[in-house]
């Protein structure tokens, strides 16, 4: 039993992998004053749902845009699980060329991301990945990370343009415009932020194709990645668990490649 586990700016996504299949996944907040005994309690709570103990955990695997969560992290593993975790970088794998300037201002969640997206379909590829920021990474045909975009995510727009502008109500739920012009505040909102998102990624994603030597594939991950998917034909895919899948190929890679090359 292998525990993934992605810290996002807004939420914390944990994953359960047995015998080889992400089986359970979690989401929460995140909070950079949380401790590592809150961590482990919370986590306990979630693993005891499906019959699990934290100390049956087999490692922890760890892709962090948090630095100052890192202690937590670390007391987490190493008083509740009995293991160090495992921090993923980006600069330090070695699945993945990364031909960033600086390689260690690369997120290591976008690069396992790109890993687990080039291992599913080895094809040049842009993966689009909705979240607290909305990012496009480029993987070329022979596997390499080329780099990308970052642009406001979807709900930073949002809460920007509530925040705003004061006579705009806040909405907690989006879905997909029956029409673009709309009679009302609450659908103008909603299609001006759906269809208008949906623009800005499809736009953004032409103009890296045009610079990208061959055709890649489009593919969509992240919470909002199915909405915004219905909206444009350009994402042709939506792959929600890249992350976890990605955390879980390096760490194969790290505990039993290195097993087969001493066999």
């Amino acid at each position: 039993m292998l525990l993934t586990m992605d810290v996002g700016n807004t939420n914390i996504k944990f994953g359960l992998w047995l015998d080889n299949q992400l089986s359970f996944n979690w989401r929460v907040h995140t909070r950079r004053s949380t401790s590592g005994d809150e961590l482990a309690l919370l986590l306990e709570g979630f693993l005891r749902l499906q019959g699990v103990a934290l100390k049956e955990l087999e490692n922890l695997v760890v892709a962090s845009v948090v630095p100052p969560m890192r202690p937590a992290i670390e007391r987490l593993g190493l008083r509740y699980i009995g293991r160090r975790p495992i921090f993923v970088e980006a600069h330090s794998q070695s699945l993945m060329p990364v031909l960033y300037d600086d390689p260690r201002e690369v997120g290591a969640d976008r690069v396992v991301g790109a890993i687990a997206a080039y291992r599913r379909c080895a094809a040049p590829l842009i993966v689009v990945d909705f979240g607290t920021a909305t990012t496009f990474d480029c993987v070329s045909a022979a596997g390499e990370y080329l780099g990308g975009a970052i642009a406001p995510g979807f709900r930073l727009s949002a809460e920007a343009l509530f925040h705003k502008a004061s006579r705009l109500p806040k909405m907690e739920q989006f879905y997909r415009p029956v029409t673009a012009i709309a009679k009302d505040t609450v659908n103008s909102l909603n299609s001006g932020l759906v269809i208008g998102y949906a623009g800005l990624v499809e736009g953004l994603a032409r103009r890296i194709a045009s610079e990208m030597t061959t055709t890649p594939k489009v593919i969509a991950t992240g919470g909002l990645a199915g909405l915004i998917a219905g909206e444009t034909a350009i994402l042709e895919a939506v792959w929600p668990d890249l992350t976890m899948e990605g955390l879980k190929i390096v760490y194969d890679e790290r505990a039993y490649g290195r097993q087969a090359e001493r066999d």
